[in-house]
């Protein structure tokens, strides 16, 4: 008589195998895209990427069994090929003299992104975080084991908060060959096919991945990454407030949109969307407020980080003057 069963290491592990199958139906299913071709690249170099796997529930494969880390470092390896920048989790957490933490959920993940940019140091920083998971559950029988398979996952920005995509493929229900009912018969698989796996993944995530790359001139139909930056001007003169922000709306590169966020007597606050990056933002304000007479190296300050602009009169204008003049 048939039997249900909790799912074991080993039957975690042979869950990892046989999603390989699913996955190359997938990736052989979906539209070519400029992924097979040629990695991306923005205008500050390659998008930096961190993958990380749900491990949390009795459902998915967990963190310390040696195929999770194995298909984890494949998978990146993939996406590496693909021209992305792979930033290594546990490098980050080395780094940071952070601890290795079990039974991830999704917003554990978002929150290793989030840790990982708040540190400043250019090598830990990234822009995308691949989220996925594999769910299943076993059931073995007199001559074999059933196994049905739920491959899924998402991307967020990890800067913006921008859910860039998911990709969600169907309950499958596999028979093994056999019964598999311990870990050395679904080790060997996973040994086999993990790299398989990882390659096939990483052509679905990359395409997932494709609108991160800015147009080029051949006319793709990829768009460039927007990033949403508050921006807070702080005891300006109105009318000096008023040309920055009429400026940075008119003449800078990869102007969206903007909105006035809140208006005071001495503040005013706009949300700024943009392609440009942090970088290219510097340095157009610093010509900007040179030009104006507002030196950010005198009569105010100025402050860019990702998602947060701040330009602060730190001088009253006659003593601006002075210090130009003298």
């Amino acid at each position: 008589m048939s039997m249900g069963i909790a799912i074991t290491m080993a039957n975690r592990t042979l869950l990892l195998a046989l999603a390989a199958g699913m996955l190359i139906s997938c990736a052989s299913a979906a539209t070519p895209g400029r992924a097979d071709d040629r990695g991306y690249s923005s205008e500050e170099g390659p998008i930096p990427v961190l993958v990380l796997g749900e491990d949390r529930g009795g459902h998915t494969l967990p963190r310390q069994d040696p195929a999770f880390r194995r298909v984890v470092t494949e998978l990146q390896a993939a996406m590496a090929a693909r021209g992305f920048r792979v930033v290594d989790e546990d490098a980050v957490a080395a780094g940071l003299g952070w601890g290795r933490a079990e039974g991830r959920d999704r917003l554990d993940l978002l929150e290793v992104a989030k840790l990982a940019n708040a540190s400043e140091r250019a090598s830990d920083r990234v822009r995308a975080a691949v989220l996925f998971r594999i769910e299943g559950s076993v059931q073995d029988l007199a001559y074999t084991t059933r196994v049905e398979l739920h491959l899924s996952g998402e991307i967020v920005d990890a800067t913006s908060n921008r859910f860039l995509g998911a990709f969600d493929l169907p309950t499958e229900v596999v028979s093994t060959a056999g019964r598999c009912p311990v870990y050395a018969c679904a080790s060997q698989a996973v040994a086999e096919r993990a790299r398989d796996l990882a390659a096939e993944l990483g052509a679905v995530l990359a395409r997932k991945l494709a609108y991160l790359a800015p147009p080029d001139s051949a006319g793709t139909e990829t768009a460039a990454l927007d990033s949403a930056f508050t921006i807070t001007l702080r005891h300006l003169a109105p009318q000096d407030a008023m040309a920055i922000v009429d400026v940075m709306t008119d003449e800078f590169p990869g102007y969206r949109s903007h909105s006035l966020i809140r208006r005071g007597e001495t503040l005013r606050r706009y949300e700024y969307v943009t392609t440009a990056s942090p970088a290219t933002l510097e340095r157009w304000l610093t010509l900007l407020l040179v030009d104006m007479g507002l030196d950010p190296g005198g009569a105010v300050s100025l402050s860019v980080r990702p998602g947060e602009i701040r330009v602060e009169r730190v001088l009253p204008p006659s003593v601006a003057r002075q210090s130009s003049g003298g």
